[in-house]
């Protein structure tokens, strides 16, 4: 199995407002909810840190695996056979996410500034500022 994206440094970006509708026209990016801040779909060994995330209409930050995202899109799980689809050793550190998830769109996940689909090992939350996350309690890093 081929991993989808590896060793990614995500750092102080500004991502705010971000609920325009999907315009995507085909493929995985169609899965892509409106009003989603940073996605972080599958990746491994990676770091999102110290990035301001504010205002989407229904996430800050999401932490999934791309089956989720392949789920929304409406692909069927074969497509995703050859690759290994968790996020596995993720550190989410000192981002500022507040103010998003206050109008989700109608999915089995809640708006919050923080998600995580609980998949993937060694995944880890730290010195984040943020007011809401799912699950309620996201592991600390060591």
């Amino acid at each position: 199995m081929i991993n989808q994206a590896n060793r990614i440094v995500l750092t102080q970006n500004e991502v705010w407002d971000n609920n325009l509708p999907n315009f995507a026209e085909e493929g995985l990016a169609t899965g892509v909810p409106s009003g989603s801040g940073i996605l972080a779909i599958g990746i491994d060994h990676s770091v999102i840190d110290n990035n301001t995330v504010k205002g989407n209409d229904f996430l800050g930050i999401a932490l999934a695996s791309s089956l989720v995202l392949g789920q929304l899109a409406g692909l069927p799980e074969e497509l995703f056979s050859d690759i290994e689809p968790y996020p596995d050793y993720v550190r989410i550190v000192k981002n500022n996410v507040t103010e998003n998830g206050l109008n989700p769109p109608d999915l089995p996940f809640p708006g919050v500034d923080l998600l995580w689909d609980g998949s993937g090992l060694e995944n880890c939350w730290e010195k984040n500022r943020f007011e809401s996350s799912a699950p309620l309690h996201l592991p600390d890093c060591n």
